[in-house]
């Protein structure tokens, strides 16, 4: 996440295709784990988590590099 010549629409495409991966990730576990109510459910609610935190960072190393120029 160091480019600094995206465009908003190239960002907002590497956030959401690299929360998808995580959430793939995170997927597989929970499937290890016996648990309650719907996978798909499961699946989204990781995938709306994954996706904030990913943004927060992005956010966060935005402002990070903005401070130090």
């Amino acid at each position: 996440m160091n480019r600094t010549d995206w465009t908003g629409a190239e960002r907002d495409t590497f956030l959401q295709s690299f929360s998808a991966e995580l959430t793939n990730a995170a997927y597989a576990v929970a499937l290890r784990h016996e648990g309650r109510g719907s996978w798909i459910d499961l699946e989204l609610d990781l995938w709306r988590a994954l996706d904030e935190t990913v943004r927060r960072t992005e956010r966060g190393v935005a402002a990070n590099r903005q401070f130090a120029r």
